[in-house]
């Protein structure tokens, strides 16, 4: 028997207060008896079963008066379609997973798993322990496979929720997709030459990838100053955004939604609907250029802003924004008693929960914020170890090396960070979300420009992504030889 909660809801109509309102107009009752009415323009929010049922239940000898008097869809019938066509969706995704399975085995267990995962993500209730749960000595590594499929240096990396595709992205301007399971080639989105008008794609280097949630979105970015929304499913260009004045630095999708938010050299960030093709608006407070973006469930966003040392939380509903301060400087002391290395720039930028973030930048230094505090609660130091060149006329010279990719495992306590020392490191936060420690690392030899770490649903298999390259994806003040540019690919042991 159909549940009635998810039955269809019929159209409602005010009963007749009279019978004299009805024989004062006989002529228009007879003319509409006599033709067919056609509907008109179907809304969008209206699905075609209420549009038919509506017009089969109409009475014939009052056609036209019953429909001037007819009372719009209630909130609790549209309550009731959006939860259906909420359900709908979610089972659509199981059976792309799955390739088909029995309803009743598997429909009840995982469509309210995934209830459950997106209210308490809603409220920010959810916070995974499972740092402890990753062993990275026992990290076999052969089990880290690598692809190449770039001629320059892979510069972002994007991976579906589905956890059934990822891409690549390149100085050499093209795109790349991947099949996760046998990581093999599924579609090549290629470049064109610098200055060529009209190229339906990217004409100079890409910087950055973004996923939709619902993994109908492809949006990438990069030097041209060009967005390009293309189709996950039908690997074709969906539309081309052009309003920024320089570099697309950092590009995210809100979780839940397919509201866009992108960064630019131009020191804007951007609001864009994918959905209806449209710009939305522009948000200024930046003093440099804006390296990097993140976003999770609420209508926000947070950025760094390179060498202006801030990183800003923007609160798209409110229209404000709230500042934290860089500048991190370490405790050693040269002679004269300035500190030996001071943070310079904030150029990475990860969202582990609505309330707290990490960043990275040139002084090696990581820092872990909370949203209600201008100053890091922790930051370590000297993260990746210290670079030493030696110059013939000042001798060996020691820098910390860069932090240039940094990423979270969402709602966890588990996040990993990125440079060119020839690892990648894991990071443990405290329970208290007050300090974090290294855990681990593994070998990866090159600059690390990019890092992807996610749990997919429904498989709850969680993948760790690198994109390595020869030289930074910013510039070509590094060049590492004997380097390949290549992706990485690593599946953790599963985490409860």
């Amino acid at each position: 028997m159909q549940d009635p909660f998810f039955a269809t809801a019929k159209k409602r109509k005010r009963t007749g207060t009279s019978g004299a309102s009805k024989a004062s107009t006989p002529s228009r009752s007879a003319a509409a008896s006599k033709q067919t009415r056609k509907p008109t323009t179907k809304d969008s929010d209206v699905e075609s079963g209420d549009e038919s049922d509506r017009f089969d239940n109409l009475g014939s000898g009052s056609d036209s008066e019953s429909s001037e008097e007819e009372i719009e869809e209630t909130a609790a019938e549209k309550r009731v379609r959006l939860a259906k066509a909420y359900l709908d969706k979610i089972q659509a995704g199981l059976e792309e997973q799955y390739d088909g399975f029995d309803a009743a085995d598997l429909d009840r267990d995982l469509i309210s798993e995934r209830l459950r995962k997106d209210e308490d993500e809603m409220e920010g209730r959810m916070h995974r322990f499972v740092a402890d749960q990753v062993d990275v000595t026992a990290i076999d590594g052969d089990k880290v496979q690598s692809r190449r499929g770039h001629q320059l240096p892979v510069t972002a990396i994007a991976l579906a929720e589905n956890g059934s595709v990822f891409y690549t992205a390149s100085k050499d301007c093209s795109i790349i997709k991947w099949d996760v399971k046998t990581l093999k080639k599924l579609h090549v989105f290629p470049g064109g030459r610098k200055g060529v008008e009209d190229f339906v794609g990217h004409t100079d280097h890409i910087l950055c990838l973004a996923i939709s949630s619902d993994n109908q979105y492809l949006a990438s970015g990069g030097r041209d100053k060009i967005i390009n929304i293309w189709s996950v499913k039908d690997n074709t260009h969906v539309v081309a955004f052009k309003q920024h004045k320089d570099t697309v630095s950092g590009l995210a999708f809100r979780k839940g939604k397919n509201q866009l938010y992108s960064a630019s050299w131009d020191r804007t960030v951007k609001v864009w609907n994918v959905d209806e093709r449209g710009y939305v608006e522009t948000l200024f407070g930046h003093q440099d250029q804006i390296a990097d973006i993140d976003t999770l469930i609420r209508e926000r966003c947070v950025t760094v802003g390179s060498r202006d040392k801030t990183a800003r939380m923007w609160k798209i509903v409110e229209e404000s924004q709230l500042v934290y301060r860089g500048g991190i400087q370490s405790k050693q002391k040269i002679e004269n008693g300035r500190p030996l290395y001071t943070e310079g720039s904030l150029d990475c930028i990860a969202q582990v929960e609505e309330s707290i973030f990490i960043t990275g930048g040139d002084s090696g230094v990581i820092s872990l914020w909370d949203i209600n505090r201008k100053k890091p609660i922790f930051s370590q130091t000297e993260a990746h170890g210290i670079n030493t060149t030696h110059s013939e006329s000042e001798g060996d010279i020691n820098t910390p090396f860069w932090i240039t990719a940094v990423a979270s495992l969402r709602y966890s306590d588990l996040f990993v960070s990125g440079s060119w020392d020839g690892f990648v490191r894991f990071w443990k936060i405290s329970k208290d979300k007050k300090n974090f420690v290294e855990i681990g690392k593994i070998a990866v030899a090159g600059v690390v420009n990019s890092l992807e770490l996610k749990t997919v649903f429904p498989s709850n298999r969680t993948y760790l992504l690198v994109g390595v390259g020869q030289e930074l994806k910013g510039g070509r003040w590094l060049r590492l030889k004997g380097v390949k540019n290549c992706t990485k690919i690593l599946e953790l042991p599963h985490l409860n």
